[in-house]
C-alpha cells in the first residue's frame, strides 16, 4: 500500500492496522478509499454487482484486484497524502 498513495508514508505503515490513522476518516466505503482490516489493507477501486472491488498486495502472495467482503473492516480512510 505504501507505493499506492503517491508519497511513501514510511515504514511505520508496514503494519496493516497503522493505515487506520492515515489521511482522514472516509466514514464509509467508497471508490478511492483505503479499507483497513486488522491484518490486511487495500484500496477500493470499484463497485460492481453489489460488491466492492479491492486492490491489495500480499493477497494470495500476489498483488490482486478482486471483489472482497468488507466485513471486519476497522477503518475506511481517504487515500490522499497527509504530508
Amino acid at each position: 500500500m505504501r507505493t499506492q498513495v503517491g508519497s511513501d508514508p514510511g515504514p511505520q505503515y508496514n503494519l496493516a492496522r497503522s493505515w487506520a490513522r492515515y489521511g482522514s476518516n472516509a466514514g464509509s466505503p467508497s471508490v478511492g478509499a483505503i479499507v483497513v482490516w486488522r491484518h490486511h489493507v487495500g484500496k477500493i477501486v470499484g463497485h460492481e454487482n453489489g460488491q466492492w472491488i479491492v486492490q491489495s498486495g500480499n493477497d494470495g502472495h500476489a498483488v490482486r484486484t478482486r471483489p472482497r467482503s468488507l466485513a471486519g473492516a476497522i477503518a475506511f480512510r481517504n487515500a490522499y497524502a497527509q504530508f
